[in-house]
C-alpha cells in the first residue's frame, strides 16, 4: 500500500485483489482512516467521500475527499460515503521503457503512450516505470486518443 497527498485528496494504492462486494465497507474504511490516522498522523475525522476505482488486475486505487461540513469539527468521528469503480487502468509509459512482448492495446493522447494490460506479469514488469491512470482521465484518453499497433 502506498500513500499520496495531492489536491486536498488522499491516494491510497492498493496493489492486491480486494473483494468489495464481499466485505462490511464500513468497518475496512473506518480501519483504513484509522491505519492512515496513526501512520501518517493526518487528522481524520469528518465527512469524507471516498471513491474506489477497481482494475481486475491491478488492484485498487482509494481516493478519500474530506467534505466540508463545519459541525463535523467538533466530534472526533468519522462519516463517510463510499462508491466503487470497476474499470480498467490504462499506463502511462515512457517510450524508452516500450516492451512490444507486453503490448496489448496502446493509444497516443497528448504526444504520450498510453498502454492498456491485460496480464498481472506485464504490469510488474512495468509498474515502476509508468503512472496510472484511472477515473475520468481514462475517458478523456480513450475518446481523443489514437489506438496504435507499434
Amino acid at each position: 500500500m502506498k500513500l499520496r497527498v495531492a489536491d486536498d485528496k488522499i491516494i491510497v494504492y492498493c496493489n492486491k485483489k480486494i473483494d468489495y462486494e464481499k466485505i462490511d465497507l464500513d468497518k475496512y474504511f473506518e480501519e483504513l482512516l484509522i491505519k492512515i490516522k496513526n501512520k501518517y498522523n493526518i487528522k481524520l475525522n469528518g465527512y469524507y467521500t471516498i471513491v474506489v476505482h477497481i482494475d481486475k488486475i491491478y488492484g485498487s486505487i482509494i481516493e478519500i475527499v474530506e467534505e466540508n461540513f463545519d459541525y463535523y469539527d467538533y466530534f472526533n468521528q468519522v462519516d463517510m460515503e463510499i462508491k466503487l469503480k470497476k474499470e480498467q487502468f490504462l499506463y502511462e509509459i515512457d517510450y524508452e521503457y516500450f516492451n512490444k512482448k507486453i503490448m496489448n492495446e496502446t493509444i497516443i493522447y497528448d504526444n504520450k503512450l498510453y498502454l492498456k494490460i491485460d496480464d498481472k506479469k506485464s504490469l510488474d514488469s512495468i509498474l515502476e516505470f509508468c503512472k496510472i491512470i484511472y477515473g475520468n482521465d481514462i475517458k478523456k484518453i480513450l475518446f481523443c486518443g489514437k489506438k496504435v499497433k507499434l
